[in-house]
């Protein structure tokens, strides 16, 4: 099993946990991971790598940056049809909700704002799955 989609799947349990402990700013931001992770495993599993991108510096990026993903999966369609053009267009703003959750204490993370974070990173990590599961022998 990939260390990383182990991650992404640890991450997902925890936005689930926390999302039935009404514990709302939390699940976003686990949620939000939890799909960052499963794209990388796809991306990583399509033979992409960090370097083939521009990273925020300027130069060919030496990790997977949050801006390269949430771009990326959107953009690419090999990516998107895994995804799901709806999940993939929907990172982004689970991205935002991170920010929002861990970053903004002014601001509120509500009930559907959680769930629908836990429901879209559900549907990424389970579409890597799937996908993965279907290329192996």
């Amino acid at each position: 099993m990939d260390p990383q989609l182990e991650l992404a799947r640890g991450l997902l349990a925890d936005a689930e946990l926390l999302l039935a402990q009404g514990r709302y700013r939390s699940t976003a931001s686990r949620a939000y991971y939890a799909a960052y992770h499963g794209c990388i495993v796809l991306m990583e599993g399509l033979g992409l790598r960090p370097s083939n991108y521009i990273g925020r510096g300027g130069w060919p990026a030496s990790r997977w940056e949050h801006g390269i993903i949430t771009a990326t999966v959107a953009a690419d369609p090999r990516l998107s049809g895994v995804l799901t053009r709806p999940v993939a267009l929907q990172l982004r703003w689970l991205y935002l909700q991170r920010i929002r959750a861990d970053y903004r204490a002014r601001e509120t993370i509500s009930t559907l704002t959680a769930r629908t974070s836990t429901m879209l990173a559900k549907q990424a990590v389970g579409n890597v799955e799937e996908y993965l599961n279907a290329q192996r022998p």
